[in-house]
Parts: C-alpha cells; sequence; structure tokens
C-alpha cells in the first residue's frame, strides 16, 4: 500500500496586500533584479523585518 503524502505546510496562509503604483514598480523591478517572483520576495522582505521588529522589542523590554 503506497504511503500517504504529507500534506505542504509551508507558506499555507495567504493575506492581500494593495500597493500604490510607487511600491507595485519598486517590488517588480526587485524581484527581476534578484530573479524571483514577487510574492516570494515580499514574503522574504516582511519576515526580515518582522525579525527586526521582534529583535527591537525584545531589546527594549531588557533595557527597561
Amino acid at each position: 500500500m503506497p504511503e500517504e503524502p504529507r500534506p505542504n505546510r509551508k507558506h499555507i496562509n495567504q493575506i492581500k496586500v494593495r500597493l500604490d503604483d510607487e511600491f507595485e514598480d519598486l517590488l517588480t523591478c526587485a524581484a527581476k533584479i534578484h530573479g524571483t517572483s514577487k510574492s516570494a520576495l515580499a514574503r522574504e522582505v516582511l519576515k526580515s523585518w518582522l525579525g527586526d521588529v521582534v529583535a527591537d522589542s525584545k531589546a527594549d523590554s531588557r533595557v527597561a
């Protein structure tokens, strides 16, 4: 009996983001430069920014 494939649980949550023309153009150009899709680049930028916010928040709470 073949084994059931495990579901891919990576990147299954979706959000919708509305950008003005300026940021849409920047995202499109950056994706072309990096050779990736706009959605993948936006995901990595968001993850990086959120990681920085959390790290800053932890550092601020240690100082206080």
